[in-house]
Protein backbone atom coordinates (compact mmCIF):
# COMPACT_ATOMS: atom_id res chain seq x y z
CA UNK A 1 0.00 0.00 0.00
CA UNK A 2 2.69 2.44 1.12
CA UNK A 3 4.48 1.87 -2.64
CA UNK A 4 0.98 2.41 -4.25
CA UNK A 5 0.30 5.48 -2.49
CA UNK A 6 4.20 6.71 -3.82
CA UNK A 7 3.54 5.52 -7.08
CA UNK A 8 0.12 7.86 -7.36
CA UNK A 9 1.85 10.59 -5.81
CA UNK A 10 4.84 10.36 -8.16
CA UNK A 11 2.27 10.33 -11.18
CA UNK A 12 0.19 13.54 -9.57
CA UNK A 13 3.21 15.42 -9.59
CA UNK A 14 3.79 14.45 -12.66
CA UNK A 15 0.80 15.29 -14.30
CA UNK A 16 0.73 18.39 -12.74
CA UNK A 17 4.00 19.28 -14.04
CA UNK A 18 2.96 18.59 -17.64
CA UNK A 19 -0.24 20.98 -17.24
CA UNK A 20 1.84 23.65 -16.09
CA UNK A 21 3.73 23.34 -19.21
CA UNK A 22 1.22 23.56 -21.75
CA UNK A 23 -0.86 26.02 -19.68
CA UNK A 24 2.26 28.56 -19.61
CA UNK A 25 2.30 28.24 -15.57
CA UNK A 26 5.46 27.37 -13.10
CA UNK A 27 5.40 24.61 -11.17
CA UNK A 28 4.76 24.80 -7.70
CA UNK A 29 6.85 26.31 -5.96
CA UNK A 30 7.64 29.54 -7.90
CA UNK A 31 9.59 32.62 -6.69
CA UNK A 32 6.34 33.38 -5.64
CA UNK A 33 5.92 33.47 -1.50
CA UNK A 34 3.99 31.01 0.93
CA UNK A 35 2.78 32.81 3.63
CA UNK A 36 2.60 30.50 6.90
CA UNK A 37 -0.07 31.74 9.15
CA UNK A 38 0.85 31.70 12.53
CA UNK A 39 -2.48 31.51 14.23
CA UNK A 40 -0.87 33.37 18.04
CA UNK A 41 1.01 36.62 18.77
CA UNK A 42 4.83 36.73 18.02
CA UNK A 43 7.38 35.06 21.18
CA UNK A 44 5.54 31.84 21.85
CA UNK A 45 6.03 27.99 21.13
CA UNK A 46 4.37 27.85 18.17
CA UNK A 47 5.67 31.21 16.40
CA UNK A 48 9.13 30.05 17.76
CA UNK A 49 8.85 26.42 16.05
CA UNK A 50 6.95 27.88 12.83
CA UNK A 51 9.85 30.41 12.10
CA UNK A 52 12.45 27.69 12.31
CA UNK A 53 10.40 25.49 10.08
CA UNK A 54 9.94 28.52 7.85
CA UNK A 55 13.43 28.94 7.59
CA UNK A 56 13.89 25.67 6.56
CA UNK A 57 11.31 25.26 4.04
CA UNK A 58 12.44 28.14 2.53
CA UNK A 59 15.74 26.43 1.73
CA UNK A 60 14.21 23.39 0.88
CA UNK A 61 11.51 24.81 -1.48
CA UNK A 62 13.93 27.81 -3.21
CA UNK A 63 11.17 30.20 -2.61
CA UNK A 64 9.83 32.45 0.03
CA UNK A 65 8.48 31.65 3.22
CA UNK A 66 7.21 34.27 5.38
CA UNK A 67 5.75 34.54 8.66
CA UNK A 68 2.18 36.03 9.58
CA UNK A 69 0.91 36.10 12.58
CA UNK A 70 -2.65 36.13 13.30
CA UNK A 71 -3.82 36.00 16.97
CA UNK A 72 -6.87 36.24 17.97
CA UNK A 73 -10.16 34.32 19.64
CA UNK A 74 -7.87 30.90 20.43
CA UNK A 75 -6.83 30.72 17.06
CA UNK A 76 -10.18 30.92 15.08
CA UNK A 77 -9.62 34.57 13.53
CA UNK A 78 -6.59 32.76 12.02
CA UNK A 79 -8.09 29.61 10.63
CA UNK A 80 -11.14 31.58 9.27
CA UNK A 81 -8.71 32.92 7.31
CA UNK A 82 -7.43 30.02 6.05
CA UNK A 83 -10.48 28.33 5.39
CA UNK A 84 -11.35 31.26 2.81
CA UNK A 85 -8.04 31.08 1.30
CA UNK A 86 -7.46 30.10 -2.47
CA UNK A 87 -5.89 26.83 -2.45
CA UNK A 88 -3.45 26.87 -4.37
CA UNK A 89 -0.44 26.17 -1.74
CA UNK A 90 1.19 29.39 -0.97
CA UNK A 91 -1.38 30.09 1.79
CA UNK A 92 -0.73 27.49 4.55
CA UNK A 93 -0.94 28.06 8.40
CA UNK A 94 -0.58 26.24 11.80
CA UNK A 95 -3.17 24.18 13.38
CA UNK A 96 -2.45 23.30 17.04
CA UNK A 97 -5.01 20.93 18.37
CA UNK A 98 -7.37 20.05 20.03
CA UNK A 99 -7.81 23.75 20.00
CA UNK A 100 -9.17 24.07 16.68
CA UNK A 101 -11.55 21.31 17.30
CA UNK A 102 -13.15 22.96 19.99
CA UNK A 103 -14.09 25.98 17.47
CA UNK A 104 -16.37 24.25 15.22
CA UNK A 105 -17.78 21.35 18.12
CA UNK A 106 -18.92 24.09 20.77
CA UNK A 107 -21.98 26.11 18.50
CA UNK A 108 -21.80 29.17 20.56
CA UNK A 109 -18.27 29.78 18.73
CA UNK A 110 -19.84 30.02 15.53
CA UNK A 111 -16.98 28.52 13.52
CA UNK A 112 -17.35 28.62 9.80
CA UNK A 113 -15.29 25.43 9.17
CA UNK A 114 -14.75 21.80 10.02
CA UNK A 115 -12.06 19.64 9.01
CA UNK A 116 -13.11 18.76 5.87
CA UNK A 117 -12.67 22.68 5.37
CA UNK A 118 -8.97 22.37 5.20
CA UNK A 119 -6.20 19.88 3.79
CA UNK A 120 -3.43 18.64 6.29
CA UNK A 121 -0.28 18.87 4.95
CA UNK A 122 1.73 17.51 7.99
CA UNK A 123 1.86 17.39 11.84
CA UNK A 124 4.98 19.19 12.81
CA UNK A 125 5.45 18.26 17.20
CA UNK A 126 3.76 17.46 20.20
CA UNK A 127 3.38 18.26 23.68
CA UNK A 128 1.89 16.34 26.08
CA UNK A 129 -0.04 17.87 29.00
CA UNK A 130 0.84 17.37 32.73
CA UNK A 131 -0.25 17.83 36.32
CA UNK A 132 2.21 19.94 38.57
CA UNK A 133 2.75 20.86 42.57
CA UNK A 134 5.10 22.46 44.35
CA UNK A 135 8.04 20.38 45.45
CA UNK A 136 7.98 21.34 48.62
CA UNK A 137 3.68 20.91 48.54
CA UNK A 138 1.71 18.34 50.33
CA UNK A 139 1.35 15.97 47.32
CA UNK A 140 3.85 13.77 46.49
CA UNK A 141 1.98 11.51 44.19
CA UNK A 142 -1.37 11.87 41.02
CA UNK A 143 -2.97 9.60 43.82
CA UNK A 144 -2.06 11.91 46.88
CA UNK A 145 -4.05 14.69 45.03
CA UNK A 146 -6.97 12.48 43.72
CA UNK A 147 -7.37 11.44 47.46
CA UNK A 148 -7.42 15.03 48.66
CA UNK A 149 -10.04 16.27 46.55
CA UNK A 150 -11.77 12.99 46.63
CA UNK A 151 -11.65 14.23 50.45
CA UNK A 152 -12.92 17.77 49.92
CA UNK A 153 -14.55 17.71 46.57
CA UNK A 154 -14.21 21.22 44.74
CA UNK A 155 -11.30 22.29 47.33
CA UNK A 156 -8.18 21.47 44.86
CA UNK A 157 -7.29 24.28 42.62
CA UNK A 158 -5.99 23.83 39.41
CA UNK A 159 -4.25 26.71 37.36
CA UNK A 160 -4.54 26.15 33.47
CA UNK A 161 -3.94 28.48 30.66
CA UNK A 162 -7.80 29.19 29.66
CA UNK A 163 -11.23 27.57 29.43
CA UNK A 164 -11.19 24.71 27.15
CA UNK A 165 -7.75 24.82 26.18
CA UNK A 166 -5.97 21.10 26.53
CA UNK A 167 -4.53 22.02 30.23
CA UNK A 168 -8.29 22.33 30.94
CA UNK A 169 -9.89 19.64 28.86
CA UNK A 170 -7.09 17.26 30.65
CA UNK A 171 -8.39 18.13 34.20
CA UNK A 172 -11.51 17.75 33.01
CA UNK A 173 -10.48 14.35 31.49
CA UNK A 174 -8.81 13.48 35.08
CA UNK A 175 -12.00 14.26 36.59
CA UNK A 176 -14.08 11.29 34.67
CA UNK A 177 -11.34 8.98 34.95
CA UNK A 178 -10.96 9.60 38.66
CA UNK A 179 -14.31 10.62 40.08
CA UNK A 180 -13.25 13.96 41.40
CA UNK A 181 -14.16 17.18 41.74
CA UNK A 182 -11.50 19.73 40.92
CA UNK A 183 -12.06 23.61 40.80
CA UNK A 184 -10.37 25.05 37.73
CA UNK A 185 -8.48 28.66 37.87
CA UNK A 186 -8.29 29.97 34.11
CA UNK A 187 -5.68 32.04 33.04
CA UNK A 188 -4.80 33.83 30.11
CA UNK A 189 -1.66 31.86 28.85
CA UNK A 190 0.41 29.51 30.17
CA UNK A 191 3.14 31.81 32.50
CA UNK A 192 0.34 33.42 35.03
CA UNK A 193 -0.69 30.17 35.14
CA UNK A 194 2.78 28.90 36.28
CA UNK A 195 2.56 32.09 38.36
CA UNK A 196 -0.02 31.47 40.22
CA UNK A 197 1.04 28.01 41.47
CA UNK A 198 4.84 29.34 42.47
CA UNK A 199 3.12 32.20 44.53
CA UNK A 200 0.96 29.54 46.72
CA UNK A 201 -2.10 30.42 45.32
CA UNK A 202 -3.31 27.53 43.36
CA UNK A 203 -2.84 23.76 44.54
CA UNK A 204 -1.74 22.32 41.07
CA UNK A 205 -0.78 23.19 37.51
CA UNK A 206 -2.30 21.91 34.31
CA UNK A 207 -0.06 22.62 31.58
CA UNK A 208 1.77 21.03 28.65
CA UNK A 209 5.25 19.21 29.65
CA UNK A 210 7.29 22.04 27.93
CA UNK A 211 5.87 24.44 31.20
CA UNK A 212 7.66 22.32 33.70
CA UNK A 213 11.23 21.51 32.58
CA UNK A 214 12.88 24.07 33.90
CA UNK A 215 11.49 24.61 37.11
CA UNK A 216 11.53 20.74 37.69
CA UNK A 217 15.31 20.96 36.88
CA UNK A 218 15.78 23.97 39.83
CA UNK A 219 13.92 22.20 42.21
CA UNK A 220 10.45 24.08 42.22
CA UNK A 221 8.30 21.84 40.64
CA UNK A 222 7.18 18.03 40.52
CA UNK A 223 5.49 16.69 37.84
CA UNK A 224 2.38 13.65 39.56
CA UNK A 225 1.65 13.08 36.09
CA UNK A 226 2.07 13.22 32.09
CA UNK A 227 -1.11 12.94 29.96
CA UNK A 228 0.47 10.89 27.00
CA UNK A 229 1.35 7.48 25.94
CA UNK A 230 4.83 7.76 27.16
CA UNK A 231 7.00 9.28 29.52
CA UNK A 232 9.04 12.36 28.79
CA UNK A 233 13.00 12.35 28.96
CA UNK A 234 13.20 15.46 30.39
CA UNK A 235 10.95 15.13 33.44
CA UNK A 236 12.64 12.16 34.89
CA UNK A 237 10.52 9.37 36.54
CA UNK A 238 7.22 11.28 36.15
CA UNK A 239 4.76 8.86 35.56
CA UNK A 240 2.06 8.35 32.58
CA UNK A 241 -1.64 8.83 33.88
CA UNK A 242 -2.29 5.82 31.80
CA UNK A 243 0.34 4.01 33.66
CA UNK A 244 -1.29 4.81 37.26
CA UNK A 245 -4.31 3.81 36.19
CA UNK A 246 -6.36 7.06 34.75
CA UNK A 247 -7.15 7.10 31.00
CA UNK A 248 -5.89 10.43 29.97
CA UNK A 249 -4.62 11.61 27.17
CA UNK A 250 -4.32 15.13 26.65
CA UNK A 251 -1.68 16.07 23.88
CA UNK A 252 -1.46 19.17 21.85
CA UNK A 253 -0.47 18.43 18.90
CA UNK A 254 0.69 21.41 15.71
CA UNK A 255 0.74 20.75 12.49
CA UNK A 256 0.86 22.22 8.83
CA UNK A 257 -3.06 22.61 7.23
CA UNK A 258 -3.85 24.09 3.79
CA UNK A 259 -7.66 25.22 2.40
CA UNK A 260 -9.74 21.91 1.21
CA UNK A 261 -8.91 21.69 -2.47
CA UNK A 262 -5.14 21.90 -2.63
CA UNK A 263 -3.75 19.84 -5.58
CA UNK A 264 -2.37 16.32 -4.70
CA UNK A 265 1.02 17.52 -6.56
CA UNK A 266 1.56 20.71 -3.92
CA UNK A 267 0.27 18.63 -0.89
CA UNK A 268 3.01 16.18 -2.01
CA UNK A 269 5.43 18.71 -2.74
CA UNK A 270 4.68 20.57 0.79
CA UNK A 271 4.21 17.25 3.08
CA UNK A 272 7.59 16.19 1.27
CA UNK A 273 9.85 18.48 2.70
CA UNK A 274 8.53 18.76 5.79
CA UNK A 275 8.84 15.57 6.32
CA UNK A 276 12.51 15.94 5.16
CA UNK A 277 13.16 19.12 7.91
CA UNK A 278 10.96 17.52 10.66
CA UNK A 279 12.66 14.38 10.78
CA UNK A 280 16.69 15.70 10.57
CA UNK A 281 18.65 15.25 13.73
CA UNK A 282 19.34 19.50 13.52
CA UNK A 283 15.48 20.07 13.44
CA UNK A 284 15.50 17.54 16.57
CA UNK A 285 17.80 19.44 18.37
CA UNK A 286 16.16 23.34 17.38
CA UNK A 287 13.29 21.86 19.24
CA UNK A 288 14.60 20.23 21.84
CA UNK A 289 16.44 23.51 22.64
CA UNK A 290 13.22 25.25 22.56
CA UNK A 291 11.88 22.91 25.47
CA UNK A 292 10.43 19.33 25.74
CA UNK A 293 8.87 19.96 22.11
CA UNK A 294 8.40 16.19 20.73
CA UNK A 295 9.35 16.50 16.90
CA UNK A 296 6.50 13.74 14.97
CA UNK A 297 5.87 13.88 11.43
CA UNK A 298 2.59 13.22 10.02
CA UNK A 299 1.88 12.48 6.16
CA UNK A 300 -1.10 14.35 5.14
CA UNK A 301 -3.83 11.06 5.51
CA UNK A 302 -2.24 9.88 8.89
CA UNK A 303 -2.37 13.32 10.43
CA UNK A 304 -6.07 13.70 9.27
CA UNK A 305 -6.71 10.62 11.24
CA UNK A 306 -5.17 11.60 14.17
CA UNK A 307 -7.38 14.63 13.81
CA UNK A 308 -10.65 12.81 13.83
CA UNK A 309 -9.22 10.63 16.63
CA UNK A 310 -9.18 14.08 18.48
CA UNK A 311 -12.56 14.79 17.79
CA UNK A 312 -13.82 11.04 18.69
CA UNK A 313 -12.25 11.65 22.48
CA UNK A 314 -13.38 15.71 22.58
CA UNK A 315 -17.01 16.00 21.51
CA UNK A 316 -18.41 13.51 23.94
CA UNK A 317 -16.17 15.49 26.33
CA UNK A 318 -17.80 18.70 25.28
CA UNK A 319 -21.38 17.61 25.06
CA UNK A 320 -21.24 16.69 28.61
CA UNK A 321 -19.97 20.29 29.39
CA UNK A 322 -22.62 21.53 27.50
CA UNK A 323 -25.32 19.36 29.37
CA UNK A 324 -24.23 20.51 33.03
Amino acid sequence: MAELARIMAVSALALATSACAQTGERPFPSARPITLIVPYAAGGTTDATARILARELEARLGTPVRIANRPGAASQIAMTELATSEPDGYTLSYAVLPTVINHYLDPARDATYTLADFQPIAQHWVVPGMIAVAADGPYRTLDDLIAAARAEPGRVTVSDSGMLGNPHLMVLMLENASGIDLASVHFDGGAPSLTALLGGHVSALAGGVSDAVARVRSGDLRVLGIAGEEESPSLGSAPTMASLGYDVVAVSAAGIVAPAGTPPAVVHTLSEAIERIVTSEKHREELRQLGDITPRYLAPAAYRDAWTEHEARLGPLLEEIRSE
